[in-house]
């Protein structure tokens, strides 16, 4: 399949839909995990993004906005700060809530698609 296009300001054309293998949209570095991500779709208020994260390393965060991931490659641990602690793997699926803190720590070839959303507008990515 050839390079996909992303559609980055949320437009509306049919022209514009955003498809293709997850690898294949434009990459740019992601030094906050020392990684790189992909921004697929974008709406035009900005509080919908979609799209790939490769990252590595470990952090304690509290999250600034609502996040669905489905873990692409690799593994992520994490420990819910008064939750469960677990591990996802390739296949899996997690729903992270704004204002919850977490530890989690990455494998080296960790990636994942995630849907970020804010009433505020999205800014981890």
């Amino acid at each position: 399949m050839p390079s996909s296009t992303p559609n980055t300001d949320g437009n509306e054309d049919p022209t514009r839909v955003a498809y293709g293998h997850w690898e294949s949209f434009p990459w740019a570095p992601f030094p906050m995990y020392n990684g790189s991500k992909s921004v697929f779709y974008r709406s035009k208020d900005n509080k919908v993004a979609i799209g790939a994260i490769r990252e590595k390393g470990a952090d304690t965060m509290t999250w600034p906005e609502d996040e669905f991931l489905f873990v692409t490659q690799g593994w992520i641990k994490f420990r819910v700060h008064g939750g469960d602690s677990f591990t996802l793997e390739r296949g899996h699926v997690l729903v992270l809530r704004k204002g919850q803190t977490f530890d989690f720590e990455m494998s080296d070839d960790f990636a994942n698609i995630a849907i970020f959303m804010s009433e505020t507008g999205v800014t981890i990515v």
